[in-house]
């Protein structure tokens, strides 16, 4: 097994570091800084006009809002190291390329798919997040903690939301277990290429402590667990399903 790297890194002294470091660095926060916004873009324009009142519109408005700062948040920490993003405000979420998940760029119809996205996709964005809370990179150690806390919240209104449609009665416990089988395989693509190799190098490097396919087996275990608390079933899923099998 390669020795893993513990050094504390500044913005001041990154440029020390090899290319590899740097490349894996910029490439996890590109990555994971589109997907913040795309999943803005979706609470706003799939979400927001399928609340079904005030209240839930409000939330729509507040997630959004919170998954466009977190964009602001990874932009910022690009910014001096000669990245600009801005250009990823004006695309459409088809047309980005580093987190390109079908989870955002599909059709919603039905309420039930806003709870099963917050309640799968949230805990996924939740774990890659957590990751980078022990980053050898202090300044999105900083950040990733911040984020962190209103992650958790994001999948804790989910988990409620997936409640509430279970209890609602048969039909509406129905469309939430659709929801749900529809939407795991796409949550656990979330994660990327089990085997990928700049998520064993972003290992290697200390920005993060899993790699891709390691995170997504802790993912599935924890998200089982919910979901069997809850009431529902575990969606089966075949590897034919998987993007990233």
């Amino acid at each position: 097994m390669a020795t893993v790297y513990s050094e504390n890194v500044s913005l001041e002294n990154v440029g020390e570091l090899p290319e590899e470091y740097r490349e894996v660095l910029t490439h996890q926060m590109l990555a994971n800084g589109e997907g913040e916004l795309s999943a803005g873009d979706t609470y706003v324009d799939s979400f927001y006009p399928l609340a079904p009142n005030a209240d839930e519109r409000y939330m729509c408005l507040k997630f959004g809002m919170e998954e466009v700062d977190h964009f602001r948040r990874f932009a910022k920490l690009l910014t001096p190291l000669g990245i600009d993003t801005s250009h990823m405000v004006n695309q459409a979420v088809a047309d980005r390329r580093y987190f390109p998940a079908e989870s955002m760029t599909t059709q919603f119809t039905v309420w039930e798919e806003r709870a099963a996205f917050s309640f799968l996709c949230e805990l996924e964005g939740h774990f890659q997040i957590k990751e980078m809370t022990t980053s050898t990179y202090a300044p999105l150690r900083v950040e990733a903690d911040a984020i962190l806390k209103e992650e958790a919240r994001h999948f804790g209104y989910g988990k409620r939301l997936m409640q509430e449609a279970y209890d609602a009665g048969a039909q509406s416990r129905d469309r939430a277990q659709k929801a749900l089988d529809r939407f795991y395989p796409m949550a656990l693509d979330m994660f990327g290429r089990p085997d990928s190799r700049r998520g064993r190098l972003a290992v290697r490097w200390g920005l993060r402590k899993h790699d891709n396919g390691e995170l997504r087996e802790l993912y599935k275990t924890a998200i089982a667990q919910h979901i069997e608390k809850i009431g529902f079933s575990v969606p089966k899923v075949d590897p034919s399903q998987l993007q990233f099998a």
